[in-house]
């Protein structure tokens, strides 16, 4: 008989073997070798791990059969296994075989069942297994409550995970950091980041010590919600308290920036994050290039790409579709096909979003039948266009209005099985209402409900529209509330339409009332709310001179009548009175009123309110349009001072200006403050001194602002470098020649 293995051999043989599924398959025959003295059961529970942490569930089956014996760790292994891959008959089994063995499960065994039922979301039989547990002797531990507490969570069940946390203590059981974590990424992902924050000070005087996980979570919850500045001080705080952020954290902050229209912001920290030495990942990049494409810099999305390429990553589906989308977006259809094709040639990965994406943006340019073609192409590939396909060719139909065959698509779709969307039906409605009014599209409704799709609160709106159009209020006004009864909340655009419709007919008073229902509900007024009501007091001042729709109204509304809507909104006090004025301001730059604008801004800065980061850009913009670089140079010191940090846009316009009217020193001045801000130097590069100067023939200007960055060694990559001074050296030699 050969001599027994020593245990520390075994032991060190299953770790070595622990990294490779192939590696543990050999040494499973060798284990228990028929010829070979049999390993101890300690070691026999520690390989059957081994193979548990490769999820080699065949495997595990397989070798526990051949064990001569069993205990409770062989079968808390086998049933936490199961429960991890969801496989609950089969744990259930494995807990027959542990009671029929006359043992007793344990808290290990009684906590997988709790995590396994959660995740196949059987919230009943977790908690049923969860109050069972001290019934049967066995303690709950932190575990246990993160086991559910993090089901919960997940499920939007917050309450009840709230309740489950409450009466944690009093079971005895000290809430952990995976609790304090589960519970925090709950609340913050529900929007509740005040009462993650209440948490987290509680659990911090328990001495718990947030990790990134626990601040990745307060900070997607405030980017989630919108306040970047809340975000920003809990990244903050991370360095106060000795946490180092890691990719998560930048990416969040970067997409939330993003999203908040703040996307030179969110290249500084794109920047910070590569001088950390973090590596961005495609969801960093793909929150970069759908900023940038959201404020209109196409080039700039692209060159985010190339950079993305350069660094390894293959850009998602939703990389390429939030590309093609812009461009159709942006009428450069044929670009957008081209773009596809280049992706598919580089061998990335193509799906039905990135092809939906080209479908719509064909369609949504008059281009039917491209569209139409694409599909029939894709499904004889083998593609299976899905309710967001069909909707788009429909929508492409009604644009053109070719409703009958919208129609005939509609019926075609639910022949192959595919479900009408929301969105599908309510476009056939839209365009059967602007055909036939709102009495002709009740048909296609009543087919909506009786196919079980609830109408949104796009549909809704279209009714509200219609109503409006035709002056029956009390129909619109009707519809309202039955949408409300139906759990549909009206939403901005809404109450805008209900708004105009009362303005339409002069209607001053009930188009106040419902301005003031709205932001009492929570709607916060666009431009389109107070552009409405300007429209409406201006026509009560003017009678018979009403000008024309198509006319902006704050390019001729006089002071009167503006200072006037001001003192009505005001009264109401409802939205708040920094919202009021920033909107005001916004709408007159965009008109370039800029002495309406300073008027209105003096009155504002004497109430002490602090005018928005977009407010001042925009009067910067406005400023540059009227060729006024230097009055622009004061309102970028007033932005700067109220702590924002300047759009690279609004230094560009400045910048410009100034080398039109041969003011080169002060542009290099502005150009060398601005290099001391943080911007990523290849941006500055491409948008000031490529798109800005050289492309518009200012060689002399883009060579004076290069060696500014020269002497302040502010470089550009090398790849860039070259490339702009090569560009230079060609525009140089053009101008020479002419």
């Amino acid at each position: 008989m050969p001599l027994p293995i020593p245990i520390p051999r075994l032991l060190a043989a299953i770790s070595a073997a622990a990294s490779s599924p192939a590696d543990l398959r050999r040494l499973s025959h060798l284990l228990l070798n028929p010829y070979a003295s049999l390993p101890p059961l300690r070691c026999l529970n520690t390989f059957l791990m081994a193979l548990a942490r490769h999820r080699m569930l065949p495997d595990m089956e397989s070798f526990t059969s051949r064990m001569p014996a069993r205990n409770l760790r062989t079968y808390t292994t086998l049933i936490n296994a199961h429960c991890l891959a969801g496989d609950l008959p089969a744990a259930r089994r494995h807990l027959a075989s542990l009671l029929r063995a006359g043992l007793a499960p344990d808290s290990h065994a009684y906590t997988s069942f709790v995590y396994g039922y959660c995740r196949a979301g059987l919230f009943a039989h977790a908690c049923r297994v969860f109050v069972l547990m001290p019934l049967r002797g066995c303690a709950r531990t932190a575990f246990t409550y993160t086991a559910l507490l993090h089901g919960l969570c997940g499920a939007g069940m917050l309450r009840e995970a709230v309740a489950v946390f409450n009466g944690m203590r009093a079971d005895g059981c000290t809430p952990d950091t995976h609790v304090y974590a589960t519970m925090l990424h709950g609340l913050c992902g529900v929007g509740r980041t005040g009462e993650a924050e209440v948490l987290l000070a509680e659990a911090m005087t328990d001495g718990f010590e947030p990790n990134v996980v626990v601040y990745n979570a307060l900070i997607d919850g405030y980017c989630n919600a919108g306040d970047m500045k809340l975000a920003v001080n809990v990244f903050d705080r991370m360095d106060v308290n000795g946490c180092s952020p890691n990719v998560r954290t930048y990416t969040e902050l970067i997409c939330g920036f993003c999203k908040s229209r703040k996307v030179d912001r969110a290249m500084v920290l794109f920047n910070r994050m590569v001088q950390a030495g973090l590596l961005p990942n495609v969801v960093t990049y793909t929150a970069l290039i759908q900023g940038h494409c959201s404020d209109g810099h196409l080039e700039c999305a692209f060159r985010m790409l190339e950079s993305m390429e350069t660094s390894g990553l293959v850009p998602s589906e939703w990389t390429c579709s939030v590309l093609i989308d812009t461009l159709c977006k942006r009428g450069r259809v044929r670009e957008a096909q081209l773009f596809l094709a280049s992706i598919i040639q580089k061998g990335y990965k193509v799906n039905e979003i990135v092809y939906t994406s080209l479908i719509d943006g064909l369609c949504k340019t008059g281009k039917v039948d491209a569209a139409d073609k694409l599909m029939q192409k894709l499904v004889s590939q083998g593609f299976v266009p899905d309710a967001h396909t069909y909707s788009s060719l429909i929508d492409g139909l009604c644009r053109q209005k070719e409703l009958s065959q919208a129609m005939l698509v509609l019926d075609d779709m639910m022949l192959k099985g595919v479900q009408p969307s929301a969105v599908t039906y309510t476009i056939l409605i839209d365009e059967l209402v602007r055909e036939l009014g709102s009495e002709g599209s009740k048909k296609i409704l009543d087919k909506m409900i009786s196919a079980g799709t609830k109408p949104d609160v796009f549909t809704y709106t279209i009714f509200v529209r219609s109503y409006c159009c035709e002056g029956r209020m009390k129909d619109a006004e009707h519809m309202m509330v039955q949408m409300v009864d139906h759990g549909v909340c009206p939403n901005l655009v809404t109450y805008n339409t209900l708004i105009s419709g009362y303005a339409n007919l002069g209607l001053a008073s009930q188009a106040f009332s419902t301005f003031k229902h709205m932001v009492a509900t929570g709607c916060k007024p666009n431009e389109d709310s107070y552009t409405i009501l300007l429209r409406l007091l201006v026509k009560k001042k003017s009678s018979n001179d009403m000008p024309a729709c198509s006319v902006d109204i704050w390019k001729i509304a006089g002071m009167e009548c503006l200072q006037g809507l001001l003192e009505e909104v005001v009264k109401l006090q409802l939205p708040s009175d920094i919202d009021i004025y920033n909107c005001f301001l916004r709408s007159l730059c965009r008109v370039d009123r800029l002495e309406e604008t300073k008027v209105l801004l003096v009155e504002m800065q004497s109430a002490n309110l602090t005018p928005s980061e977009d407010v001042y850009t925009s009067i910067i913009g406005c400023c540059c349009r009227l060729k006024m670089p230097a009055e622009a140079l004061t309102f970028l010191d007033s932005l700067i001072e109220s702590g924002y940090l300047p759009h690279i846009e609004s230094y560009r316009h400045i910048i410009c200006s100034l080398c039109e009217e041969g003011s080169i020193k002060a542009a290099k001045h502005v150009f060398g403050d601005m290099l001391s801000k943080e911007y990523n130097y290849d941006e500055i590069v491409w948008r000031i001194l490529i798109d800005g100067l050289l492309q518009k023939g200012n060689v002399a200007e883009c060579s004076s602002l290069l060696s500014v960055m020269e002497e302040q060694d502010y470089r550009p990559s090398d790849a860039l470098y070259a490339r702009l001074t090569g560009k230079i050296t060609v525009a140089n030699d053009d101008q020479e020649t002419a």
